[in-house]
Order: structure tokens, then C-alpha cells, then sequence
């Protein structure tokens, strides 16, 4: 079977560019094809008046054909001039394209450039990355500030059905681009979630969390002690404490896919993370993860049906 397609979103940003070098680098090493997609504005949207044509359909074709040129041009800049063959340009927003190329091509990844958003238009969804890592199931890269090679992947998991999935992610990843692998899992002090607390509380609590990150651990065979790190403290600071201290070139996390209105309420740790964006970020979508072994499993079943029938017959 052909490797999956990865999208890139491409505009004429720092941001974007610094996405599609990486967006590359990682087709380039899983032998995938790379669609870069670009999004125009609708013209009949941008006025506000519905769908009233106020605005001819040869100037909207000419706005996008203006744009494909400039972003053929932007590509040609960053990689081999043949990756501008599969781009694919889109009119509306930015998010509602990539999104739709992605499902459509049934892309393996979505990269996408990191950039910095005000609160209010991260809790709307104008954030191209915060929209796409809520709606969509797959996995999401947004690029950092600065790009190395990529050579330190840092996971950081909890103890839900979202941390094998990030692992596996993480591993992929590092495998791909020849990367050092390492995984951290944060211990949240009780004091952080409920009052009052037992110190004998709070000992037993930080014990059982790292047994059973023993036990999430213990199919990794290849990676060392010294790359399975337990911290205790406040999620999101130790995270990006840790990621800065070992000078991780990318942080990968699983997304629990937690309701709209929590997420604009209080923010979970895969946004506030997105907020911070402390190095690139790949999130792994719990959802995608449980799809695959649906499938998987659907696979099966026949031929364990047919089994079972030529016992049967014997």
C-alpha cells in the first residue's frame, strides 16, 4: 500500500515557509507525496452580503489564478520547483481547505505553520492550528519558531487512552527523521486540583502515577531509563520546562478531543500548549488512533469467520 499524502498549508508567511521545509523533510522521508494547499478569500463572503452576487465570477477566478502564481513562486523558493505540481488552491478560509484536502486525500499529516494568536480569536477558532487539532482526526504538526533537524522528539503523555497513541507518534517520527526519542510523563501535585491534602496523600498519589507509567512503559524496550522521565509539578510549566531544558526540536502530545465548551472555558493542555508552542508541536488525535483499530479490527473479522467455519467443517 502507497504511503499517505502529508498537506502543508501554505501562504506567503515566515511561518509558512518554515512549515513547508519541514513538511517536506518528513515527505521526503516517508516517500509520500506532498500537497501544499492555499486558501483565497470568497469574495461574496468577504462582502458580508450573502448571496447576493456583488462580486463577478471572473474576478474571483482572477484573484485565485494571481494567487496560485504567488504561491507556486513562494514554494519554488523553499524546495525543488516540482512540489508546486500538487498544489491545490482553494476559495474560503484557510482552515475549512486544508481541512477538506486533508479528508478528502485521506492525508497521513497536516502541517501547518505556528503562529501567535490573541485569546479571543484562539477561543473563536480563527487559529487555523486551534480549529483544525479541535475538528479534524489526524494528526496535526504546527512548526515552530526554529528549525533544526529535528533530531530530539519529545513525548509527553499521560495515563489516558491517549498516551500510546502519542507514543506512537513520537516514535514514528523520530524513526523518519533519525531522531532522539524521549518521553516524559508529569505527575500534577494534588494540591493542584483539590484542597486539603494529606502529604501521605500526596506520596501514595506521585507512587501509583509512576508504577503505571512503568507499565505504559514497558513495551518500549529500545529506550533507556535515563529517556523515560517522570516530573512532578503544573502540567503545561514542566512540560515546557522540560522540553527547554533538553532542547527538544519537536513536543509530540495525544488530543482527548474534549467538548468545544471546554475548551473555550479553560483550555486543554494540547491548546494552552499550542498557545506556548515552545518548539514544533505534533498532536496525535485520540480519535484517528481508535478509527485505525476499528478498521483493523473489521479486517479481521472475516478471516476469522472463515476460520472458524472450516474448523467447523473438519
Amino acid at each position: 500500500m502507497p504511503p499517505k499524502p502529508i498537506v502543508v498549508g501554505v501562504d506567503d508567511s515566515p511561518e509558512s515557509r518554515r512549515a513547508l521545509a519541514l513538511a517536506w523533510k518528513i515527505a521526503e522521508a516517508a516517500h509520500a507525496e506532498l500537497i501544499p494547499v492555499h486558501a483565497v478569500p470568497d469574495l461574496w463572503l468577504a462582502t458580508g452580503l450573502g448571496d447576493t452576487p456583488v462580486v463577478l465570477p471572473e474576478v474571483q477566478e482572477s484573484l485565485t489564478q494571481a494567487s496560485r502564481k504567488q504561491i507556486e513562486g513562494v514554494i519554488a523558493e523553499v524546495l525543488p520547483h516540482s512540489a508546486a505540481r500538487h498544489l491545490e488552491v482553494r476559495t474560503g478560509p484557510a482552515a475549512f481547505a486544508i481541512a477538506a484536502v486533508a479528508r478528502q486525500r485521506r492525508a497521513e499529516l497536516v502541517v501547518l505553520g505556528g503562529r501567535q494568536h490573541a485569546a479571543l480569536a484562539r477561543g473563536l477558532g480563527r487559529s487555523t492550528a486551534h480549529y483544525l487539532v479541535r475538528t479534524l482526526d489526524i494528526p496535526i504538526l504546527v512548526a515552530g519558531h526554529s528549525l533544526g533537524a529535528l533530531t530530539r522528539v519529545l513525548a509527553a503523555v499521560d495515563l489516558s487512552n491517549a498516551a500510546v497513541p502519542a507514543i506512537r507518534g513520537a516514535e514514528r517520527l523520530a524513526k523518519l527523521l533519525g531522531g532522539k526519542l524521549r518521553i516524559v510523563h508529569v505527575v500534577e501535585p494534588l494540591q493542584l486540583m483539590y484542597l486539603p491534602v494529606d502529604p501521605r496523600d500526596q506520596a501514595a498519589w506521585e507512587r501509583r502515577s509512576r508504577e503505571a507509567f512503568e507499565r505504559l512503559m514497558a513495551p518500549l524496550a529500545a529506550l533507556v531509563p535515563e529517556d523515560q522521565i517522570v516530573r512532578t509539578g503544573p502540567v503545561i510549566e514542566t512540560i515546557v520546562a522540560e522540553a527547554a531544558a533538553w532542547k527538544a526540536d519537536s513536543l509530540v502530545v495525544g488530543s482527548h478531543g474534549k467538548g468545544w465548551v471546554d475548551r473555550l472555558l479553560v483550555g486543554s493542555t494540547t491548546e494552552r500548549l499550542l498557545n506556548e508552542l515552545p518548539t514544533s508541536l505534533l498532536v496525535i488525535p485520540t480519535a484517528a488512533a481508535a478509527k485505525k483499530r476499528t478498521r483493523a479490527r473489521a479486517r479481521k473479522l472475516p478471516r476469522q469467520r472463515r476460520s472458524k467455519a472450516k474448523a467447523k467443517r473438519k
